[in-house]
């Protein structure tokens, strides 16, 4: 039996074995900048540019629309941060499920102008004809996170693609669709196709931390920050090429067999807690397996402390916040789920679980 039982996944993962050992090998075979001109930094950017296109297959893009950045958050800022160099401040739509990454940029471009309009996500997902009541001429970005990080919720990415293509030809200029991605890479089918934009993080998918991904479909961005050029100039500092590594190893390791068991083990929890004093907020049908999302009919934090002290590690919101447990539940309250914003906690799955842990988490929710 493990001590341990780990189900916060959706805020990091283990990295696995093969990205690790790919970590290690860039580090001592490959030492060279990608941006010296001798042979050893010829060497490096060989080495970057074929995991562009080892990741863009994963991706099914093209190689020239993967930008490698620190994380979600840092592509993200990117895409955010370039509004502001707009002429003349329009309107972003902002669904009330997003991450802080996104969230947080609200206050600044408020201030320079901005007009932000939150569109709610009832019961966590946002319909299309609520993001179409709230398009107008002045929109210029619409942020819908593809699967939220607190629920689990998977939003009709199609559905809403097509409200914002629509509302482009109608008004005659170009909106912008931001997906956060992050929670679905490797757990739902992704069709970057549909977006403008998408953000990724290796250390949710058994990569390191400190490396990410951003999708453009096309154009060019003007940078968060500048510097010496690299990535287009989207993101200059000197590549993380063995974190870029070791992402691309975790990327093709991703399995469907491994999210179908996933599923099957969430799937379990929810059959074991039915007629127990621990609900699911959101029908499997509608949300991701690795996310499950529960109230209890304790306070958040008492229960993620209960649970740890028999061993059973989960979180009560986005372990990015200073603030979780208070973010989380203005998304609940946001998102039609008031009954539940002080009892809520996020129970995430990973390739890395097994039926010892969740018979252990099985009988600690049966606790209550």
């Amino acid at each position: 039996m493990k001590d341990i039982h780990y189900f916060d996944n959706a805020a990091t993962t283990r990295i696995s074995a093969a990205a690790l050992e790919s970590y290690t090998k860039s580090c001592l075979n490959h030492p060279g900048n990608p941006s010296a001109a001798y042979r050893l930094g010829h060497e490096a950017k060989d080495v970057l540019e074929d995991c562009r296109r080892r990741a863009a297959a994963v991706l099914s893009v093209q190689p020239g629309q993967l930008v490698f950045t620190s994380g979600a958050t840092e592509s993200i800022g990117i895409v955010m941060s370039s509004l502001l160099w707009a002429k003349a401040p329009g309107q972003v739509l902002i669904s009330s499920l997003e991450h802080e990454a996104v969230a947080a940029w609200a206050p600044m471009l408020k201030e320079k102008g901005w007009d932000v309009v939150t569109v709610r996500a009832k019961k966590g997902l946002v319909s299309p004809e609520a993001l179409e009541a709230e398009i107008t001429a002045k929109t210029r970005l619409v942020a819908v996170m593809a699967v939220s990080n607190s629920l689990g919720t998977i939003q009709d990415t199609k559905a809403l693609s097509e409200v914002v293509r629509r509302k482009e030809a109608e008004y005659g200029r170009p909106i912008t669709f931001l997906s956060d991605s992050v929670q679905a890479l490797g757990k739902t089918g992704l069709d970057l196709s549909l977006v403008d934009a998408a953000s990724f993080s290796a250390h949710k998918v058994h990569g390191p931390r400190g490396v990410g991904l951003l999708y453009l479909k096309k154009g060019q961005l003007q940078p968060l920050s500048h510097g010496g050029g690299q990535e287009r100039g989207l993101r200059p500092g000197t590549e993380n090429l063995a974190g870029i590594e070791a992402f691309t190893t975790a990327l093709e390791e991703l399995d469907e067999e491994d999210a179908r068991r996933i599923r099957s083990y969430s799937d379990e929890v929810r059959e074991a807690i039915k007629g127990s004093k621990v609900k699911a907020l959101v029908p499997a049908d509608q949300c991701s397996g690795h996310i499950l999302a529960l109230s209890t009919p304790l306070p958040s934090e008492v229960a993620v402390r209960m649970l740890q002290d028999r061993g059973v590690l989960v979180s009560s919101g986005s372990a990015c916040s200073n603030n979780a447990r208070g973010k989380a539940e203005a998304v609940l309250r946001a998102s039609g789920f008031a009954e539940a914003a002080g009892n809520m906690i996020r129970v995430s799955f990973s390739r890395d679980n097994d039926e010892d842990d969740i018979r252990a988490l099985i009988e600690a929710l049966r606790s209550f």
